[in-house]
């Protein structure tokens, strides 16, 4: 990864504070030719309220919420065709990917998916790196143990790339 795949990690890091969830995840969409930045975070549709019963409620809240990737893909509209995504906080999930590959995104820079704690998040993961897999998309890691990326000769990974962002410190 370059410095600028560097920085639009940091950006998604920033991005993700923004979230009122406790699972910060933050996303910014970066144009084929890099002058578009568009940007997401998780949470409630526009108009809906994150009231905090909802979000204690993780039935309801998992329901409701919308994923940081797809705002970002949402707000970009057909910017989104030949782009970079960039996802801090947790690995894309299947649910994600679908709309990912639809809106035409060619590379993604995210967490991998074996870094997960919970086993449900991870099997999402690894079915949405099949997915990317088979529709061509490039998948760059920025952090990961190689002993638990499983072999992939498609996925290119950077272990143990966490940027810091000094200004976005809590």
């Amino acid at each position: 990864m370059d410095k600028w795949d560097e920085r639009f990690c940091q950006l998604a890091k920033f991005v993700s504070k923004w979230s009122k969830d406790h699972a910060r995840v933050g996303a910014v969409l970066v144009s084929r030719r890099g002058g578009d930045v568009t940007i997401g975070y998780n949470g409630f549709p526009m108009g809906v309220q994150d009231l905090d019963e909802r979000l204690k409620d993780k039935d309801k809240k998992l329901a409701m919420v919308v994923h940081a990737e797809v705002n970002a893909i949402v707000a970009a509209g057909l910017r989104a065709q030949e782009s970079t995504l960039y996802v801090w906080g947790k690995p894309i999930c299947s649910r994600c990917a679908g709309p990912i590959i639809q809106a035409g995104v060619r590379r993604v820079v995210a967490k991998e998916p074996a870094s997960e704690t919970s086993e449900e998040w991870r099997k999402s993961g690894f079915l949405a790196l099949e997915m990317f897999q088979e529709a061509g998309i490039i998948v760059h890691f920025y952090e990961g143990t190689p002993e638990f990326i499983p072999e992939i000769p498609w996925v290119r990974h950077e272990p143990e790339f966490i940027p810091e962002i000094p200004w976005a410190q809590p």
